[in-house]
């Protein structure tokens, strides 16, 4: 779409410099319509894409409402040792941290926290083994409340897939 005068985006910054009295004006305008484009286009790029079928989902073993329902030891399987799904389980809810595999998979810094429920741990902020384990007793409230910000960023960024049975 270009014009005589040098094109449609030209003409359009032209007319800012002049609508909005000079060309600082139209510059700052100009880049916050831009950045917003930009963060638009971004939002759009990092949108994850869908889970591929594997194991879980033919494992068969689904919860009320469709979602897994694995025992801690059926979660073992999702750590990573083998292709497929990666889960976390929090709160007995279990997340498909599978779009970050760099963080969770085998090698990942986090990959300790995959095929269980990593609640003491992410309360704790602990690595130790004897908090790599979903046990509440004893959190004091700041550790509560610790968790309670693991959990929303883990709602908000990856998918609730099931529960942990008990």
């Amino acid at each position: 779409m270009t014009t005589g005068d040098g094109g449609l985006l030209a003409r359009l910054a032209d007319e800012a410099v002049r609508g909005l009295g000079g060309p600082l004006p139209a510059m700052v305008a100009l880049g916050v319509t831009g950045g917003v484009i930009l963060a638009a286009g971004w939002a759009f790029a990092e949108a994850p894409a869908p889970p591929p079928a594997d194991k879980a989902d033919q494992a068969g073993e689904a919860a009320e409402g469709g979602g897994l329902a694995l025992t801690a030891a059926e979660l073992k399987a999702y750590d990573g040792s083998d292709p497929g799904k990666l889960l976390v389980g929090i709160r007995g809810t279990l997340y498909d941290v599978s779009s970050n595999g760099e963080m969770y998979g085998k090698g990942g810094s986090y990959n300790l926290f995959a095929g269980i429920d990593a609640s003491r741990a992410l309360a704790k902020m602990s690595f130790k083994p004897e908090d790599l384990n979903g046990d509440l007793e004893g959190l004091s409230q700041s550790e509560r409340d610790c968790l309670d910000e693991w959990e929303q960023k883990f709602k908000d960024k990856y998918p609730a897939v099931g529960k942990v049975a008990e």
